[in-house]
């Protein structure tokens, strides 16, 4: 019998997630959850603050403080063996977690406190996101030594070529004129010599958690929300990376400061490649990594309606898919800089 707490074949995540059986049934699993740990439930939670079609959150306050409760696709890669896995290597860059339920995609944790974007502001971003980043590398540098772990339980292995291959095999399949580009930034990023590690795939200043705006608090942030996560080319988790201060602090382009962000996270793998070749090969970082951001947010929307999918593919899935075209347009040399909606970062 189907377990009526598990997203179905053919059926819509967010309906299940807004229907009282399902919240009854995650309300359940919370109590006994705390109950293994010595701790109630505050009657009054939880709540459920949004739906959105690739996961939910419901807010739980505890005996011991407020606590976060997080259901994904079950298709989604497996939070719970990631932070398992991590924590192993690199416990000081990773929230506790309290419970979870890898096969229908459920986790506990305890309420860390702010995220980095709710404490930085437009000075002191720049360089709280040096320090984060630099912790970044070296949780990634760890990651080394559990990726054939992760990817055993499920976390996606997409490694340059196998984008490469996945992209020209669906939507890149009518430009398949560009296929020496992408094979050519595949080639140059496997030729870096740099290991396969843990790719967040969204990291941002809202999925780390940050005390304050201090530099200790910054050197003391942890990382959170892998539901984007694979395994691929280090150098990829850049995409995201560089475009946060513009997107959530409203700061115009700079190459200065992309260029202070990516020196504080190419010093983590000074010792492996050096900065100058990691600095040479970003741009084809960022090309292949366009790739695995439209892979992430199809697979996002994988159970979600028609309605949902009308309202987010334009926002989460179609600029990506642009972006990919025109900058591989630009470098085979068909358009003009003029013709790029987007710098090719």
């Amino acid at each position: 019998m189907r377990d009526p707490a598990v997203v179905g074949d053919g059926g819509s995540a967010s309906a299940l997630w807004s229907s009282v059986r399902w919240r009854q049934a995650a309300t359940r699993w919370i109590d006994e959850s705390l109950e293994r740990r010595g701790l109630t439930r505050i009657p009054v939670t939880p709540r459920q603050p949004r739906v959105r079609p690739w996961s939910t959150q419901l807010v739980v306050d505890t005996s011991a403080g407020r606590a976060w409760f997080k259901a994904a696709l079950p298709t989604s890669p497996p939070e719970s063996a990631i932070y398992a896995a991590l924590s192993a290597v690199a416990p000081d860059l990773l929230p506790p977690v309290w419970a979870a339920d890898e096969e229908r995609r459920w986790l506990l944790m305890p309420d860390q406190g702010p995220q980095l974007r709710d404490v930085a502001d437009t000075e002191s971003i720049t360089g709280l996101w040096s320090s984060v980043l630099r912790s970044y590398s070296r949780l990634q540098r760890a990651s080394v030594a559990v990726v054939d772990q992760v990817t055993r339980a499920g976390v996606p292995a997409a490694w340059p070529h196998q984008l490469v291959d996945r992209w020209f095999a669906g939507r890149g399949a009518g430009h398949t004129d560009l296929e020496p580009v992408l094979r050519d930034a595949a080639d140059r990023l496997d030729s870096l010599g740099l290991p396969l590690t843990i790719e967040h795939g969204d990291l941002h200043a809202g999925n780390v958690f940050c005390a304050d705006n201090t530099a200790k608090a910054a050197h003391d942030a942890r990382f959170f929300d892998w539901g984007d996560a694979y395994v691929g080319n280090p150098l990829c988790s850049l995409l995201i990376a560089l475009r946060g201060p513009s997107y959530h602090f409203g700061l115009p382009p700079d190459p200065e400061r992309d260029a202070r962000l990516f020196r504080a996270y190419a010093a983590g793998w000074a010792d492996v490649v050096p900065a100058s070749s990691l600095l040479a090969a970003l741009d084809d970082a960022m090309l292949i990594a366009r790739l695995a951001r439209v892979f992430a947010m199809e697979a996002a929307l994988v159970s979600a309606t028609p309605y949902e999918v009308t309202t987010w593919a334009p926002r989460v899935v179609d600029p990506t898919v642009d972006e990919v075209v025109e900058v591989a347009l630009r470098r085979a040399g068909r358009i003009g800089d003029s013709g790029i909606s987007r710098a090719d970062r």
